[in-house]
């Protein structure tokens, strides 16, 4: 209870001090550097004050002057913060339509390169794939969790087409990543965070280069394949 209360009070502390700061530099200098500095900050601040200890591993297969889109499994809402951490980079993401009408933090999205999700619009989704693919080919890292949601079981499930498809498009390899330990420390549908261990393993990049549209199974499988391996 008591450390629960602890990593709440501290996230609200940092989203309150570095949030406003960080989003008005961003706005000011068109950059959104501050923004993931700041946010990283916080994260391990948050992550300290918690008790959750990141173990990283493999990451040396990445080529610091490669761009790429990280695919991990999804069992906890501790996930996108952790893989961040492990990352090391300014990752990108699809955020959710409705968030880019908040003032100053949507203009800052929209600068970053952050494509809009229109849920339910099955015609912007190919929009959305190609602006992605687009802020891929133009350098920036992409992260992406292609179950689509948490699991339930811890057991990884079917992947979605999307990340392989903006991949493909913009002939980006794509780097696997398997977490362990977020499901312990935070479990989906509670509210409580326990001290513990995360482990982060990235494994061998898959090259897309010269994969056209009729490669993307393929890819989602092999991908696939290789990550239930390495969890099991």
């Amino acid at each position: 209870m008591i450390r629960n209360l602890a990593v709440g009070l501290a996230t609200a502390v940092l989203i309150a001090s570095l949030g406003p700061p960080g989003l008005i530099a961003a706005w000011i200098t068109g950059s959104p550097r501050p923004l993931y500095v700041l946010s990283t900050l916080g994260i391990r601040n948050i992550f300290r004050v918690a008790g959750v200890r990141l173990v990283v591993r493999g990451h040396e297969t990445l080529d610091p002057e490669q761009t790429y889109v990280f695919v991990a499994n999804h069992v906890s809402n501790l996930d996108p913060p952790a893989a961040y951490l492990a990352t090391d980079r300014e990752i990108r993401t699809l955020a959710k339509a409705e968030v880019f009408n908040i003032p100053i933090f949507g203009r800052v999205l929209k600068m970053a390169g952050f494509p809009a999700v229109h849920r339910g619009d099955r015609n912007r989704a190919v929009e959305t794939l190609t602006e992605a693919a687009a802020v891929l080919a133009a350098g920036h890292d992409f992260m992406a969790f292609p179950e689509g949601t948490r699991s339930r079981t811890g057991e990884l499930g079917k992947f979605k087409k999307g990340p392989f498809i903006m991949a493909i498009q913009a002939q980006v390899p794509v780097a696997p990543m398997v977490l362990r330990g977020t499901r312990e420390v935070w479990p989906r549908g509670s509210m409580r965070v326990s001290a513990g261990t995360v482990e982060i393993d990235f494994l061998e990049p898959l090259s897309t280069h010269g994969m056209t549209m009729d490669d993307r199974d393929e890819l989602r499988g092999t991908v696939r394949d290789r990550m239930a391996e390495a969890l099991a």
